[in-house]
């Protein structure tokens, strides 16, 4: 092994105008290790960031109509379409590829990190071949690495030395130093290969306290609109029961952990330092988690960055304390806090019920009400055709957003995925009689997902309904964003 050996890491992900958490993860104790670290972003090549909930036109309007048709020849259709956009929006970017290919062949790195999704296949199997004919090994990871058949089902491909599952934060030194060294990764948790038996991911990381301060110097900061600084402040869930979710069984959702207040407080104070910004995103699945962190941070944030603004995502528990209380988000706008999303998914409480939600439809109501009074941006995910949904959970879901429509800035749609590892596999496995209608044709675990009907949806007074919400979700989506959250606009 070299004095100094070279490390290159690809990041696929393009979609965010900010640094990938991930990566600054991973860059920090590897650079503190001796060892030299290149990040490949295609951001910084000339890629276009992908952005989200947008100002909407007329276009984007139609083609959700269409991806959200349940008309029986739209649902035979449903699976190829996703498939031919998924291919378009994630394929990869011809310049970012030649330097890598250029790279490769003039001065290879000692080894390649590859941070990918699933639907980044392609350019994961191209990589992958270009690295074994140089001889340069590849270690792949990405959040979706955690279920044993898709670990298989990607660990077979050429060029890849093996793939972890799990958080590589405290262990990437030494696995790097491992795999250069040709050591025997059969006893490592969470390593998969070719030769080796494991499939099981590596347990959820404990002791966040100790996680290094990410290093986001390898960003193209100068293509950003605006310098926007990505924070965790714990990893996973505390409620982790709504059936549909797969942002619990990735490889940072397993079980909720959370940091120190004081940790996360410096992190915002020397990373605000660091790239001389003071927007934050707070990538949290629920940022009210731990109410100790919540309001530690509504109450100190100012003090540690003067001028700061945030954004970030919580739960609408109906059950006790969360946080959320008028007075609360009212002290959150005041310290900074500009956006405010949450999981609405539906306006019908049979079937927010169903779904394992845990709230109550008058209690979201309250919530957007306290939260819009407030001066707050916000927004909301909700979900359409999940299984036993009926005309009448329609109408209830459509007079809910009538009702609050001036209230609501953004909504995200989405529709039902059947996807391996969550709660709803496990139900339908177990008795798939209770989703009538419900009609699972396969699953490909290569890319975490099920080929499914929903015979419940294609009835014409469903299909009016749905019409129905999906041009209030536009006429929503369409409104130009008041001046105060605009800083953020695009964002996930």
């Amino acid at each position: 092994m070299k004095t100094t050996p070279t490390i290159l890491i690809v990041d696929l992900n393009n979609f965010a105008r900010y640094p990938t958490l991930a990566i600054g993860y991973l860059v920090a104790p590897l650079r503190a290790a001796g060892f030299q670290v290149e990040v490949l972003s295609p951001l910084a090549h000339g890629a276009p960031a992908m952005t989200h909930e947008q100002q909407e036109t007329w276009l984007e309007h139609a083609k959700r109509r269409l991806y959200f048709s349940t008309h029986p020849l739209m649902q035979r259709l449903h699976e190829p379409l996703r498939a031919a956009y998924a291919r378009r929006s994630f394929r990869a970017h011809p310049p970012t590829l030649a330097m890598l290919e250029q790279r490769l062949q003039h001065n290879p790195p000692d080894i390649i990190l590859l941070s990918a999704y699933l639907e980044h296949l392609p350019t994961v199997t191209w990589i992958g071949q270009q690295a074994s004919q140089r001889g340069v090994p590849v270690l792949l990871g990405g959040p979706a690495f955690t279920h044993p058949q898709t670990i298989q089902a990607w660990r077979q491909l050429e060029g890849i030395s093996a793939i972890f599952a799990g958080e590589a934060d405290f262990v990437i030194t030494e696995l790097v130093k491992a795999i250069l060294e040709g050591q025997d990764l059969q006893a490592w948790a969470g390593v998969s290969s070719s030769s080796s038996e494991n499939l099981d991911a590596a347990p959820p990381l404990q002791g966040l306290e100790r996680l290094p301060m990410p290093d986001f110097s390898d960003f193209p900061w100068e293509r950003y609109p605006h310098r926007i600084i990505p924070v965790m402040t714990g990893r996973g869930c505390s409620w982790n029961v709504c059936t549909f979710c797969s942002d619990v069984i990735t490889s940072n959702g397993r079980t909720f952990r959370s940091r120190p207040l004081a940790k996360i407080l410096d992190e915002l104070r020397q990373q605000a330092e660091r790239y001389q910004a003071r927007d934050f995103i707070f990538l949290d699945l629920k940022l009210n988690s731990d109410l100790e962190v919540w309001h530690g941070l509504i109450d100190n944030i100012q003090q540690t960055v003067p001028g700061a603004r945030w954004i970030a995502t919580v739960h609408v528990d109906g059950k006790g304390e969360n946080g959320l209380d008028a007075a609360t988000l009212q002290a959150a706008k005041m310290s900074g806090l500009t956006r405010i999303s949450f999981g609405l998914e539906t306006g019908s409480q049979p079937l927010a019920r169903r779904m394992g939600k845990g709230t109550r439809v008058e209690r979201n109501a309250q919530f957007i009400q306290d939260a819009h009074r407030a001066g707050l941006s916000v927004r909301c995910s909700m979900m359409l055709g999940y299984p036993g949904e009926t005309a009448d959970d329609l109408r209830a879901t459509l007079e809910f957003l009538q009702t609050h429509q001036a209230q609501l800035d953004r909504i995200r749609p989405a529709r039902f995925k059947a996807i391996p590892g969550t709660r709803f596999e496990r139900l339908y496995h177990n008795r798939p009689s209770r989703f009538a209608g419900i009609d699972v044709q396969g699953w490909n675990y290569r890319l975490a997902r099920a080929d499914y009907r929903n015979r419940n949806t294609r009835c014409p007074v469903y299909r009016k309904v749905k019409r129905d919400i999906l041009s209030t979700i536009h006429a929503i989506n369409s409104q130009p964003l008041r001046d105060d959250a605009r800083q953020f606009d695009g964002l996930m």
